[in-house]
């Protein structure tokens, strides 16, 4: 085939360069470059997973649509809508064929990657308009009987296929659609993801207390994805078609529903509360340049939920002795957990003032604020404890390391004391005489940070932010 298509792009090229008929010689084959790279006998074949990558990756390349792609996308579609029924609708991966899975496999990849060139958009620019308007575009409806375009029932179906009984199925869907889609189908893609998932948010309200292992299958996988695609998202094109998305309310929604009743007992869920835990933090790290609206409200209610998640200090959970095999590997899952969910709070709680529910006065909110800092700070501060005393016994290596729970523990205080200094420097200042030296350290770290943060110190007045800087120099001072 690829041999064929060589043929065909050298033959364009010759009858162009050599015939003396002006309308041949303007005959210029489009993607000729790509075609020609698709067919060079240069390329090292190392396996067919490997040529079928490549050329997925120059389908990727293409810029000009014509009837010829257009059609071979449909029919390809048509060919992966039935092999998606036959290897999805067994629950034992050894039953599906796999000649079938294979060519399935490959048709995914080929409709992502060949989609994003055969939309009406991708054509504004290239072709007249003349030539828009008679091709049948995937992204529009080609008929009176048909419900919706073909792009949109790909999608649709394919994020659906993310909750497949089968691993093998969800888990190759969720790779096409995070590695080869193409760039200009993240907005549709994007859209059927929020469809998918409004449809479980909702549905889990309804039947609340089934905790159904299929629903959390499709959170598991569609937070994966998601979090892929926030992490390649860098260019403004790619930016711009993740701007419908609000990811602030999407991450509280995905939290609410492992927080759910049914949900949050069922064993998978640490595991799921894991990859939100990621998926929050990449949306944290890309935050200013995503539509993460009412950022302040929404990261207090992500930090109150995810704090709730770790395992406080000297649990029954945390005590391996005497525990059976079953219960150590859901103890290293729990410790997988709370580091995850210390990672994600680090970023989350950069430059965020505390904020209390709605409906309270003003004396109200700065006493509920003053809770709430002591709260969350006395917290962290018995993590750091805990810490340091396991490390005495020798019970646990000793890290100082920036990825380290101690060294997280010291980041989410210093944000919480830097954004909140008008309620947290008197509460936290006798820390600096705290018995242990390790606590005292720590400490004057967390000093140390928000000095070089900087601190909200425009919520005070004059008076008081003159107290409390000169109060806190003291402190660096001795």
């Amino acid at each position: 085939m690829t041999s064929s298509l060589g043929l065909w792009n050298e033959e364009c090229l010759i009858l162009s360069r050599e015939s003396q008929d002006a309308n041949v010689a303007t005959l210029q084959l489009p993607n000729s470059e790509i075609y020609a790279e698709i067919a060079s006998r240069g390329f090292r074949f190392t396996g067919m997973m490997a040529f079928q990558k490549r050329t997925r990756a120059l389908l990727r390349r293409i810029t000009t649509p014509g009837p010829g792609i257009l059609d071979a996308w449909e029919r390809a579609f048509d060919k992966w809508i039935h092999l998606s029924k036959d290897v999805s609708t067994s629950s034992i991966d050894s039953v599906v064929d796999e000649e079938a899975f294979l060519e399935w496999r490959n048709l995914s990849g080929f409709l992502a990657s060949l989609g994003g060139i055969c939309t009406v958009e991708q054509a504004y620019g290239v072709l007249d308009d003349s030539a828009i308007g008679g091709l049948k575009w995937i992204d529009r409806v080609a008929s009176e009987d048909s419900e919706e375009p073909i792009l949109y029932r790909y999608l649709r179906l394919s994020t659906q296929l993310l909750a497949c009984t089968s691993v093998r199925v969800r888990e190759t869907m969720r790779d096409v659609l995070s590695t080869e889609i193409s760039p200009s189908l993240y907005q549709p893609l994007f859209k059927a993801l929020e469809s998918e998932l409004d449809v479980l948010f909702t549905g889990a309200l309804e039947t609340s207390g089934k905790g159904q292992d299929g629903e959390i299958i499709f959170a598991e996988q569609a937070a994966s994805l998601l979090r892929t695609l926030v992490e390649k998202l860098d260019s403004p094109s790619e930016l711009g078609a993740a701007a419908t998305v609000d990811f602030g309310s999407l991450c509280l929604s995905f939290v609410k529903f492992l927080n759910g009743k049914g949900v949050a007992e069922n064993p998978a869920s640490p595991v799921v509360k894991i990859k939100i835990c990621q998926l929050c933090e990449s949306v944290t790290r890309k935050k200013e340049h995503l539509n993460f609206r009412d950022d302040i409200r929404r990261r207090n209610q992500l930090l109150d939920c995810i704090f709730s998640w770790i395992t406080p200090p000297r649990s029954p959970q945390s005590d391996g002795a005497h525990m059976s095999v079953r219960q150590d590997e859901a103890a290293r899952v729990q410790r997988d957990l709370d580091k995850a969910c210390f990672r994600c709070l680090a970023g989350l709680t950069y430059r965020l003032p505390l904020q209390p529910g709605e409906g309270q006065s003003d004396a109200g909110t700065n006493e509920l604020k003053s809770q709430m800092f002591h709260m969350y700070f006395n917290r962290f501060l018995s993590f750091l404890n805990h810490e340091s005393t396991e490390n005495s016994r020798g019970d646990m290596p000793t890290h100082d390391e920036a990825g380290s729970t101690s060294a997280l523990a010291i980041t989410i205080l210093s944000n919480l004391l830097s954004a909140n200094i008008d309620v947290g420097l008197k509460h936290s200042l006798s820390i600096g005489y705290h018995e242990k030296v390790e606590i005292r350290t720590a400490f004057v770290k967390v000093l140390y940070n928000i000095l070089v943060q900087g601190t909200e110190f425009s919520t005070l007045s004059d008076k008081a932010v003159n107290e409390k800087y000169n109060a806190l120099l003291q402190v660096r001072q001795t």
